[in-house]
């Protein structure tokens, strides 16, 4: 029985460890997008062994997994972040031209919602640069818009 006990013990504690950290594969082969699923820090991770902080982590302090994730846009240098719990949004970039052009954007600021549980996910539109922003306990939608031309071109309504 003490066996079991700590087989199970050491299950839980494996499968937790592996939510906390997400590689997202992009379409250059050469780097990765490591995500902390817990904070929302993003890191390009290059096949050279070079790392680049693309976001910093947002919530240092949270313990609950799977609280970020990362959604690739169809451009292939730009990807979406988004708290799960709140309806933060950031654009993410990350690049093979060097560290200036990698960096990360707020599209959204503002908490759309107070509760820790995942609620929130997004839909494409027909623009490559336009997407809804969905709370799934209340139906609420907001459609954003992320952009490579400047921060008055990001912006976010309710619908």
């Amino acid at each position: 029985m003490k066996a079991l006990l700590t087989i199970i013990t050491l299950f839980l504690s494996v499968t937790t460890y592996a939510q906390t950290y997400k590689f997202y594969q992009t379409d250059n082969i050469n780097n990765q997008l490591r995500l902390n699923s817990k904070t929302g820090e993003v890191y390009q991770i290059q096949n050279d062994g070079q790392t680049f902080l693309v976001h910093p982590a947002t919530t240092p302090n949270n313990e609950k997994p799977n609280r970020y994730t990362l959604y690739k846009t169809q451009n292939m240098w730009t990807y979406i972040l988004i708290d799960k719990f709140l309806g933060k949004l950031w654009q993410c970039q990350y690049s093979v031209e060097g560290t200036e052009y990698i960096s990360s954007w707020v599209i959204n600021p503002y908490s759309l919602s107070y509760s820790e549980s995942n609620k929130f996910m997004i839909q494409p539109l027909t623009s490559m640069y336009q997407f809804y922003l969905i709370n799934d306990e209340t139906g609420d939608m907001w459609k954003f818009q992320w952009s490579t031309e400047g921060d008055e071109y990001r912006w976010i309504e309710k619908m």
